[in-house]
C-alpha cells in the first residue's frame, strides 16, 4: 500500500486503518507497530469512527461545495494547526525524553508552517476573496516556529508537561482524522479553484500529506515504544476511550456541518484542539 494508493481510493469503512498502515509504511516502519496495530485494530472494532465512512465523505463533499463554506474551512484549518504548534512546543520544551523531545518540536514547526500552507491554498482557491488587513491578521495565527527557536513552554499553556502516552495516543488518533480530512479537501478545492492555480496548489497539497503522514507515524511508533515499557499501559483500552472521544466530538460537529473542533467542544474536552474567532470574523463580510 502506497501514498497513491490512498488518494486513489474511494472513502470506505477501513479507511482509518488504512491511513495508519500506509503512513507506517510510508515512514520506512517495517515492522508496522504489531501492539499499536492490534489495539487500533480493536479499538475500530468496538469504536467504528464516522470520520472513516462513505456517508462522512458525502457530508463533506455537499457542504463544500459551497465555496464560503470551504473557504471559511481553510481559516479555521490554519487556526488549528497554529494552536496546535502552539500545544505541541509546550509538550516538547517540558519533555525529559530527548526523542520525544526532538520529534515534538518538528511537528510543532510542522503544523507552525500548515497554519501558512493553509492561507496559501486560500489565496490559490480563492484569489482576492479576502481584504489585505484582514489577510495580514491570518498570517498571525502562525507562530512561526523553527527548529532553531529556543523551545520554551507557551506562557500559560495547559499543556506545559511532560508528554505522555495519553497524550500521543490523541495525537495519532487527531492525526489520522487530519489526513483523511486532507483527502477530502483536495477534490473540493479542485472545484473551486482556477485552472490556472491546480499547479501552485499541488505542491502544497502534496507537503499536507506527507507531513500528516509522518505525525501518524512517528506517534504510532511513540506508542508502540511505550507500550513495552516496564509500567506495560493498557493501550487497546486507551485507543478504544480516545477513539470514542473523537467519535463523539465528530459527531456533535457533524450536527453542526462542521468538520473541524469549536471553542465549546473544546471547554468540554481538553483533548479536543479550539477554534480561535478569527475566521468567524469573515461570516459577516460580503462574499
Amino acid at each position: 500500500m502506497n501514498v497513491g494508493d490512498l488518494l486513489s481510493a474511494d472513502a470506505e469503512p477501513a479507511r482509518v486503518e488504512r491511513v495508519a498502515i500506509t503512513a507506517l509504511a510510508d515512514g520506512g516502519i517495517h515492522d508496522l507497530c504489531p501492539s499499536y496495530l492490534a489495539a487500533l485494530r480493536r479499538a475500530l472494532a468496538d469504536e467504528p469512527p464516522p470520520f472513516g465512512t462513505r456517508a462522512y465523505s458525502e457530508l463533506y463533499r455537499d457542504a463544500a461545495s459551497d465555496a464560503r463554506w470551504l473557504a471559511i474551512s481553510l481559516m479555521t484549518n490554519a487556526e488549528r494547526e497554529g494552536d496546535g504548534a502552539k500545544r505541541l512546543w509546550s509538550l516538547a520544551a517540558c519533555s525529559t525524553d530527548t526523542d520525544h523531545r526532538r520529534q515534538l518540536k518538528e511537528h510543532a514547526v510542522d503544523e507552525s508552517r500548515h497554519a501558512l500552507f493553509y492561507l496559501a491554498l486560500l489565496d490559490f482557491a480563492f484569489p482576492g476573496l479576502t481584504e489585505p488587513s484582514f489577510r495580514l491578521a491570518l498570517r498571525q495565527l502562525s507562530p512561526r516556529y523553527a527548529l532553531d527557536t529556543e523551545l520554551v513552554p507557551v506562557s500559560g499553556s495547559p499543556y506545559a508537561k511532560p508528554p505522555t502516552i495519553d497524550d500521543f495516543i490523541q495525537m495519532n488518533i487527531a492525526e489520522i482524522r487530519t489526513a483523511i480530512h486532507h483527502l477530502m479537501q483536495r477534490p473540493a478545492l479542485a472545484a473551486h479553484a482556477p485552472a490556472e492555480n491546480f499547479a501552485g496548489m499541488q505542491p502544497i497539497l502534496d507537503a499536507l500529506l506527507r507531513d500528516e503522514l509522518r505525525h501518524v507515524a512517528y506517534t504510532a511508533a511513540l506508542i508502540e515504544r511505550l507500550a513495552h515499557s516496564p509500567v506495560r499501559p493498557d493501550v487497546t483500552a486507551m485507543v478504544r476511550k480516545r477513539l470514542r472521544d473523537f467519535n463523539a466530538i465528530t459527531t456533535e460537529e457533524l450536527g453542526q456541518v462542521a468538520f473541524d473542533c469549536s471553542v465549546s467542544c473544546c471547554e468540554k474536552r481538553p483533548h479536543c484542539r479550539a477554534k480561535a474567532g478569527v475566521a468567524t470574523a469573515f461570516l459577516d463580510a460580503p462574499f
